[in-house]
């Protein structure tokens, strides 16, 4: 058994807020079992961080806060068993806090993280797994970021900062997007991602998604996908192929179907491993507690293509008191 518990990840970022359908065509439903203390905790919690956050907030921006704007800091607690038939049991949690700074400059953010994910492995990042043995990937970065810059129909983002560790591990990455419409229902979604790390060298990865709505309100959507991603370190190509069906047929449930492939280029260009997975995700009491369960089906290299059974298990605690937190929202990019 491992076990992971990351520190603290701080970003200042955007407020953007989707609508989610089922918020408008039904009523919400909650949970009455929900332990009187737990609710106090969280109560008590979000308000410490919406003042911390709101302090910071006033100090950076250097100026009177005469508007009220809402603060929408959050704390998030992750905790996520996995097991596998032909693996070991792992456990991995973490704490993240997200801090909103409303009044600082529009397009200029800080930010701190810790275990960022540029050098995880691509399936990893595609299926939003969690990577628990490459330790040499933790570590805390500070920054600032020039955010959704418009180049024609491209938005970019651009980061630089330091790793903080020693010796100081200067990087730099960038980001940038662009969203099309297509015929016959499609939208595009292309992604090309630069990094640098004065340790590591660069990496890039990109991205081609497709979705498609299968029904008009957008509550069950078609996403195909495939990614190549490159690390200088490893001097090796990553490829993923994949599709899912996001289902949501609740306001607290959400079904994703998947199957895809991974492949890498390095000794030899071979497929790493074919699945077919299933998850649920749930609402289980208002917007700050939510469960995640998904048993999937792995046909890996390292087993010689045997079937290797799993299951990972999720579950998520949001503190907060102005965001809306939506886990199970999901919708077509627009351009």
């Amino acid at each position: 058994m491992t076990f992971w518990l990351s520190s603290v990840k701080i970003c200042f970022a955007d407020n953007t807020i989707a609508t989610d359908p089922w918020q408008q065509s039904e009523g919400v439903t909650e949970d009455t079992l929900m332990p009187a203390w737990l609710e106090d905790t969280q109560s008590s919690l979000s308000e410490t961080i919406t003042e911390v956050s709101s302090n910071i907030d006033e100090f950076l921006s250097l100026s009177d806060l005469e508007d009220p704007v809402l603060n929408k800091s959050y704390l998030r607690i992750r905790l996520q068993p996995i097991y596998s038939h032909r693996e070991y049991f792992e456990f991995d949690s973490s704490i993240s806090l997200r801090m909103d700074l409303p009044h600082t400059e529009k397009n200029w953010k800080l930010i701190f993280e810790t275990d960022p994910g540029d050098f995880e492995s691509l399936e990893d990042k595609e299926r939003g797994l969690v990577e628990t043995t490459r330790t040499d990937n933790r570590g805390a970065i500070g920054g600032v970021r020039l955010e959704s810059r418009k180049f024609g129909e491209w938005y970019a983002d651009f980061d630089i900062g330091l790793k903080l560790r020693l010796p100081l591990d200067p990087f730099t990455r960038a980001q940038f997007r662009r969203t099309d419409k297509l015929g016959e229902g499609w939208t595009s979604l292309l992604r090309q991602e630069l990094f640098f790390y004065h340790s590591k060298g660069p990496g890039s990865l990109t991205s081609v998604d497709l979705y498609y709505a299968l029904e008009p309100a957008e509550l069950t959507i078609l996403r195909i996908g495939s990614s190549a991603q490159f690390l200088d370190e490893d001097d090796n190509w990553q490829f993923v192929n994949l599709a899912e069906i996001y289902d949501r047929v609740s306001s607290r449930n959400l079904f994703t179907y998947s199957i895809g492939t991974s492949a890498n280029s390095r000794p030899n260009l071979a497929a790493e491993n074919a699945w077919i997975s299933f998850s649920w995700q749930r609402r289980l009491h208002k917007n700050w507690l939510f469960m995640k369960l998904t048993p999937s089906l792995n046909f890996q290299k390292e087993h010689d293509y045997k079937v290797n059974p799993g299951i990972q298990a999720e579950i998520e605690l949001y503190f907060t008191q102005n965001r809306q937190i939506n886990k199970l929202y999901r919708s077509i990019p627009k351009p």
